[in-house]
């Protein structure tokens, strides 16, 4: 039997469902290239199962899980466990056509995801349009596609979030470098439509370090957000949003005061 499981963003947002799920398994694999822990570690996480979880990297997972791992679910309970909720990412679908083809049983587990705490902006959860993945230029690869799909949004005054990307060795991309991209492309296209936009970012969501900042493109440029985060590019505000933001979080040039959601 093969399970996917989503763990949340930190060790205690596992649910009492995924934990004995994963105590009967036999092999426990970890999905370590999409996204990390807000707070805790996997170490952490394996006290709590009392068992020894195997990371895979992208490779392993897109490329050899299917030949090198997901054959021993015809014979044993597997897992693999994927932060935030299992099925945000198309790779992890993807496997479970695989186990369809095969033969293989399987289970889906969902976890707290990063969505799941877009309400605590003050936005509209149904205003939301596609999301995207900001990509950390390389060498003869800098993608602009998500640029022209929050342009999409925008038309349609849907808000966006915004991935940022993490390459292997955990090098995460920040909220300023995320600003910094699209900003990039924006001066190429020789374009003028990100000076007009409000703009939310999001830190360590569900950990005690949670932070939540708003403001325009250069206000946004000096916030001071850990990461993992994210990135809400906003369309056409209603009041009842505008209300929230100025009410309940901070610009980056008046500090940060904002921390979870309890209104202290």
């Amino acid at each position: 039997m093969f399970y996917l499981i989503g763990i949340g963003l930190k060790p205690a947002h596992l649910t009492i469902e995924a934990l004995n799920k994963i105590k009967e398994c036999e092999v426990i694999y970890l999905e370590t290239y999409t996204c990390l822990y807000a707070e805790g570690t996997v170490q952490d996480l394996e006290k709590i199962i009392g068992k020894k979880i195997i990371p895979l990297n992208r490779t392993q997972v897109e490329e050899n899980f299917v030949e090198q791992n997901l054959k021993l679910a015809k014979e044993r309970n597997i897992a693999l466990l994927v932060f935030g909720n299992a099925l945000t990412a198309t790779t992890h679908t993807q496997l479970l056509v695989d186990c369809k083809k095969q033969g293989i049983k399987f289970e889906v587990f969902a976890g707290i995801s990063v969505t799941d705490f877009l309400g605590k902006t003050g936005l509209n959860i149904y205003k939301f349009g596609r999301s995207v993945t900001l990509v950390l230029p390389e060498k003869n690869y800098e993608p602009e596609s998500f640029y022209d799909q929050i342009l999409k949004n925008q038309e349609q005054e849907l808000h966006t979030l915004c991935f940022l990307d993490i390459k292997e060795g955990n090098r995460l991309m920040t909220v300023k470098e995320g600003i910094q991209v699209l900003e990039k492309i924006e001066t190429k296209r020789e374009q003028k439509i990100l000076n007009q936009i409000t703009f939310i970012g999001l830190s360590k969501a569900g950990s005690q370090d949670e932070k939540i900042m708003w403001g325009n493109l250069e206000e946004m440029k000096q916030a001071k957000l850990d990461t993992p985060a994210f990135l809400v590019v906003c369309s056409k505000l209603s009041d009842f949003e505008k209300e929230a933001l100025e009410k309940l979080f901070n610009k980056p040039t008046l500090g940060t005061i904002f921390k979870g959601w309890t209104g202290k």
